[in-house]
């Protein structure tokens, strides 16, 4: 692999992996915030 199509093929892995990273930050923070609202629906009957 040349030169300029490493340049042009690192930032789109990186990119890439940022967005798998993101992802699996969001779907942690989503479950816990999705347990709090189960657990104050629990407590309000």
């Amino acid at each position: 692999m040349d030169k300029y199509a490493l340049i042009s093929f690192a930032p789109s892995i990186a990119i890439v992996a940022a967005m798998i990273v993101g992802t699996g930050f969001a779907i942690k923070w989503l479950k816990g915030e999705i347990a709090k609202d189960a657990a104050a629906a629990d407590q309000a009957k």
